[in-house]
């Protein structure tokens, strides 16, 4: 049964409501011919029959044997990059198309491809594409679909061919050379403390093991070296460690066409990752969106690798407010753990919570990226008055600015009444960011 409904599935064909009309006529000419017995009206339904099936097969053999697919340069792109490829349409068949539409599908913002050709028998066309790639995420690309008909326009066909190809678009990672990363000031006995707890995949020397030191971090070589266990031992900067803790609350974020205020959230986060990173730090990256993201503490290029792949396939549906992100992380962080919030809440709450998390002893600072100015109706002024009040570094972009300009310097009080005013950027607005 699948297999026959299979195949009729390929014998179907959209009736027009030109192709409708001329139906109803044969019908209507045949029941005449039928009460008459006129001759004329028999060979008029004869006709009118042998016109029907002729233009239906001919629509049916035209695409029957119509091969496409896509092929891509490659399947990773970023933010502000370009996604090229080609597409590749033939005709196996012993007849023309006729003028076929060929759409590619997909589910990439402002990626769209369509062209309208001809193909003759055994023919073939090929056409490249390109898009910008407006936000990040993982699309799919495809499949072909070619609509054609009839000349006579009875009968339409669509036809899809191809496998979906899945593209991942990373967020776009800027420098930041002016901004300065929260760090911890230890003593010598926690500067002691912290080279052993140190994330840092640099190995310097080695140790005795210690009980409650991580089994991964046992070097081996040297255990059999000496007879009993040894742990690897880091060359670190004191207060290596830092958080970044991306807010991804649907009910925060605001967009202005193709320009969101969480794409701004994720390229900043991703930005200030690469700063980090580049400086030698362990880095760790906590997210709460469509689902619970958590990149635990590394660093290197593969830690950037792995927090911008989360960043691609994280979405801005969470429903988890940002002081309760706060508040369960309680548990992640140690005193020497530094601590960045990115986020567009403007609710008071996550500032009392991080408030909090900072009297322990930890360092830390807040990016926010201001949703009035991505058409909110709430001014911004009083969480960043709260910010300031807690001796919390605060930092704000908005649309418009350029980001590593943005982040050169923290808000001050000075800066409020001209920041929480609509439409204006204050002392940290720039030229158009990438």
């Amino acid at each position: 049964m699948t297999m026959i409904r299979s195949f009729v599935s390929r014998l179907h064909a959209q009736t027009t409501p030109r192709g409708r009309g001329m139906l109803v006529l044969l019908a209507v000419v045949l029941l005449l011919a039928l009460a008459t017995g006129e001759s004329v009206l028999y060979r008029m339904s004869h006709f009118l029959g042998l016109v029907i099936a002729v233009t239906y097969a001919w629509t049916r053999l035209s695409l029957w044997r119509l091969d496409m697919w896509v092929d891509m340069r490659s399947s990773v792109a970023q933010v502000g990059g370009v996604l090229a490829g080609s597409i590749y349409v033939r005709n196996d068949s012993l007849l023309p198309t006729g003028w076929l539409e060929i759409v590619q599908m997909s589910d990439m913002p402002g990626y769209v491809f369509g062209e309208a050709t001809q193909l003759q028998a055994r023919g073939w066309a090929e056409w490249g594409t390109q898009g910008i790639c407006h936000a990040r995420g993982v699309y799919r690309i495809g499949p072909l679909v070619a609509s054609g008909g009839d000349a006579l326009g009875l009968f339409r066909l669509q036809v899809s061919r191809g496998d979906p190809t899945e593209v991942v678009v990373y967020p776009l990672a800027l420098e930041l050379p002016h901004f300065d990363l929260p760090t911890t000031d230890l003593s010598g006995e926690e500067r002691t403390l912290y080279h052993l707890r140190t994330r840092s995949s640099q190995a310097s020397t080695v140790h005795e093991y210690q009980h409650g030191e991580n089994l991964n971090r046992i070097h081996w070589p040297s255990t059999a070296r000496y007879g009993q266990l040894m742990s690897k031992e880091f060359d670190s900067p004191v207060g290596s460690d830092i958080w970044f803790v991306l807010d991804l609350e649907q009910e925060v974020h605001r967009s202005v066409g193709l320009e969101k205020t969480d794409e701004w959230a994720v390229s900043i986060t991703a930005s200030l990752a690469r700063l980090a990173l580049s400086q030698g730090r362990s880095v760790g990256l906590i997210a709460y969106g469509d689902r619970d993201f958590v990149v635990p503490l590394g660093s290197g290029p593969r830690q950037m690798s792995r927090i911008l792949e989360t960043l691609a396939w994280s979405k801005t549906d969470g429903n988890t407010p940002l002081a309760n992100v706060l508040s369960r992380i309680n548990v992640r962080l140690d005193m020497f753990s530094s601590l960045i919030v990115v986020t567009s809440s403007m609710a008071i709450d996550w500032v009392v919570e991080l408030h909090d998390l900072l009297c322990r002893g930890l360092t830390g600072a807040a990016v926010f990226v201001d949703p009035t100015s991505f058409e909110a109706e709430q001014l911004c002024d009083e969480v960043l008055t709260s910010l300031l009040a807690a001796s919390i570094p605060a930092y704000i972009v908005r649309r418009g600015d350029a980001i590593p300009l943005a982040l050169s310097r923290a808000v001050t009080l000075n800066d409020l009444p001209i920041l929480g005013r609509p439409g204006t950027s204050g002392p940290v607005t720039a030229a158009k960011p990438h």
